[in-house]
């Protein structure tokens, strides 16, 4: 395995890919950090993007960021696969998102489980 972490500075309601899954790779989600780094308070939101069903499945969906006020998700442990995808959207300017994950070679799958 090997850890990586994206950081982006996420613009005024524009969803913001901050990585995808490349081909034959699974990914751990380790940490998801959001920062409200301006004067005004901010919504701000997070989704997987399962490629496999075509859905998306909100992780952090509009929580309300008061002025400097960061949240820390580090308990985390979510698996995703090939083409997944972490995205993030912010209701103003001067929100950041930081996300740590490791990467590693899709070994075994369970294309079909429900």
């Amino acid at each position: 395995m090997r850890k990586f972490t994206v950081g982006r500075a996420l613009v005024a309601n524009t969803e913001t890919t901050l990585f995808t899954v490349p081909k034959g790779m699974h990914c751990d989600i380790k940490l998801i950090h959001m920062s409200n780094n301006g004067s005004n308070n901010i919504a701000g939101s997070v989704k997987w993007h399962d490629n496999s069903q075509s859905v998306d499945v909100p992780f952090l969906n509009g929580a309300s960021f008061s002025t400097g006020e960061t949240k820390s998700f580090d308990q985390l442990d979510f698996v995703l696969t090939e083409n997944d995808q972490i995205k993030a959207l912010a209701s103003g300017n001067n929100m950041s998102v930081i996300v740590t994950f490791e990467m590693y070679p899709a070994i075994a799958s369970m294309n079909n489980f429900v």
